[in-house]
């Protein structure tokens, strides 16, 4: 065809690589994955488009499991629920998903996948967590190799655990993978027994409850805007002196700050502010 034009010529070589302008923009640059969240099939899933939340963030279902959302790397295709972890082996040939014909090896930091025959590793690596082998299972029925592992980091059932510890919600499978971004996959909890999940509701409400109050005691009057950090009503009053944000250690106006309440500051004297006399030379001891 003689009106195709190339693609690519010497100068486009040549031009400097192109300039994004990020000044102006909030959105989040992520980096490059090497996984993709997909469905049970491996059919692309909407969540694989989806931005994390901000400030590292995650969505925790204590309720209801949420949405099935697996996680499909090179070698393995997996989900989570509270605690167990099911993983697909999808680089298994079709020929070979026979329990015969499979060497299926589960150790409590390590799962291993291969060819009885010739030895073809199709799966091996180090778990993120540990596993108990002993209740953890695999099966194959024709179309995949299925393993289900049992966890081993059950520290939410501990109430001295707070926070991350606490956190049971495995963030990759393998240790050479790449974490998946906090808030991409929801942590599931709902498999939690009733007073585990009733626990965390009423310490959820204790928080809202604790928040609530708080803005009620810093609601202005004038406005309805928290006076500690949008509210402009008094702003031009020279006499009204404006509360300080939590996190001061010298509240005033009756604010308090739960993090400093009760401890008392030493200021200091003005004597502390005068200098020094000179030090002395010390006295003549003899000797050379």
């Amino acid at each position: 065809d003689d009106n195709y034009v190339s693609d690519s010529s010497d100068d486009e070589d040549k031009r400097p690589p192109e300039q994004f302008d990020l000044s102006s923009s909030t959105t989040i640059m992520l980096p490059p994955r090497n996984y993709t969240l997909v469905h049970e099939d491996g059919r692309l899933h909407k969540r694989d488009n989806f931005t994390p939340m901000s400030f590292g963030m995650q969505r925790i279902h204590n309720n209801a499991p949420p949405e099935p959302v697996w996680v499909q790397t090179q070698n393995a295709r997996w989900m989570q629920g509270t605690t167990e972890v099911v993983v697909i082996a999808h680089t298994v040939p079709r020929d070979q998903m026979r329990a015969a014909l499979l060497d299926v090896q589960l150790a409590p930091r390590q799962v291993h996948v291969a060819s009885r025959a010739t030895g073809t590793v199709f799966l091996h690596g180090e778990l993120e967590e540990r596993i108990d082998p002993r209740t953890s299972t695999w099966l194959t029925d024709g179309t995949h190799v299925t393993m289900t592992l049992v966890k081993a980091n059950l520290q939410i059932y501990d109430a001295g655990k707070k926070g991350t510890a606490a956190d049971t919600h495995w963030h990759r499978l393998l240790t050479t993978d790449q974490y998946v971004e906090r808030g991409m996959v929801d942590a599931d909890y709902s498999e939690l027994p009733a007073e585990h999940r009733h626990k965390a509701k009423m310490s959820e409400l204790e928080r809202k409850e604790k928040k609530r109050q708080e803005e009620l005691a810093n609601e202005c009057a004038l406005c309805g805007k928290d006076v500690r950090f949008f509210c402009d009503c008094r702003s031009g009053d020279k006499d009204y002196e404006k509360p300080l944000p939590e996190g001061w250690k010298d509240p005033r106006l009756g604010f308090c700050d739960p993090i400093f309440d009760g401890v008392n500051y030493d200021a200091g004297k003005s004597a502390q502010l005068q200098p020094k006399p000179a030090p002395q030379p010390r006295p003549y001891a003899g000797g050379r």
